[in-house]
């Protein structure tokens, strides 16, 4: 009797396949017979799954994305104080780019074509910056409101300065590859300990 095909696992490792080939060469040096070669399937075969190696890679997008976002509710509807929320969301975003640089990197190297192009940067990764951005707003505001960030704490400015250590350390990651994740980490409890009110008792960080 013949095996049952799986299609979505089919579909899972033409995107894992083409993540790894798209971070060895580069993903202008990618094309779709090199993909299927690598799942070990027909182009025909390939084309059946994805019309062309952009869907492959905004799928890619969408399924990391979403794992992400998982995260961050996960975090969100804990139980702990809005610091250490906020906290575990930027040791959770830097984690990610250092666990996943490979990936960070062709990334990198696709919206800088899609910039050369004069594109608009895929749906997928706006979205998650604007979420990002929204849940970070949210912390700050509850952690002033309980008394754990200064009042005249700026939560657009305090974002900026928070995003600019993530998006500085994905410069590192991709140019240089010198970025240390506890440097980045021990920069950014930096930024949320000024954050902090002068008089609230430790108790309120936990």
């Amino acid at each position: 009797m013949a095996r049952k095909i799986d299609h979505e696992e089919r579909k899972n490792r033409i995107v894992s396949e083409s993540l790894r080939l798209f971070g060895q060469l580069g993903y202008d040096a990618v094309n779709f017979g090199m993909i299927a070669d690598a799942c070990k399937i027909s182009r025909t075969l390939l084309y059946a799954y994805f019309k062309d190696k952009r869907a492959i890679f905004n799928e890619a997008i969408d399924k990391a994305t979403s794992r992400i976002e998982a995260k961050y509710s996960e975090i969100v509807h804990s139980r702990h104080s809005a610091d250490a929320k906020l906290r575990q969301i930027c040791i959770t975003v830097l984690s990610i780019l250092f666990d996943y640089r490979d990936f960070v990197c062709v990334i990198s190297d696709y919206l800088g074509r899609l910039r050369r192009l004069g594109e608009t940067p895929i749906t997928y990764i706006k979205r998650h910056t604007i979420g990002l951005k929204r849940i970070m707003h949210s912390l700050i505001i509850e952690a002033k409101r309980r008394g754990e960030y200064d009042p005249s704490i700026n939560p657009t400015r305090a974002i900026a300065l928070l995003y600019s250590q993530f998006e500085a350390t994905a410069v590192r990651i991709t140019t240089t590859g010198g970025a240390d994740l506890s440097e980045a980490v021990d920069r950014t409890n930096a930024i949320l300990a000024v954050m902090r009110a002068p008089d609230a008792p430790a108790r309120l960080f936990n």
